[in-house]
């Protein structure tokens, strides 16, 4: 194992007991997030698939919603900083949960 390699791991062990340390503060933070956000059957669903690997278009499809129903959601989660925008080529971007 490398040097980068040891670091990556050493950070996912800190990760986990940070979010043990702070789980009643995450329960907490997702029902807030559910209520504000998660109004819906379909956005629960886009949220959930808001992982980084699927286009706006993909999501769309998979929901039953429009692709510009997606990306106005996004644009609510991203200003709110629950999502990321990942870049996937110099023309597409994928959605990204960060909580």
């Amino acid at each position: 194992m490398n040097y980068d390699e040891k670091i990556f791991q050493e950070l996912v062990e800190i990760r986990k007991l940070l979010t043990i340390f702070a789980q009643d503060k995450l329960n907490d933070f997702h029902a807030n997030i559910k209520a504000k956000y998660l109004t819906t059957p379909e956005r629960q669903q886009m949220y959930e698939l808001f992982d980084g690997e699927k286009s706006l278009k993909e999501i769309a499809d998979i929901v039953k919603v429009s692709k510009e129903g997606v990306r106005l959601f996004c644009i609510s989660l991203q200003e709110a900083g629950l999502i990321d925008m990942i870049e996937i080529n110099s023309k597409q971007k994928n959605p990204k949960r960060l909580f």
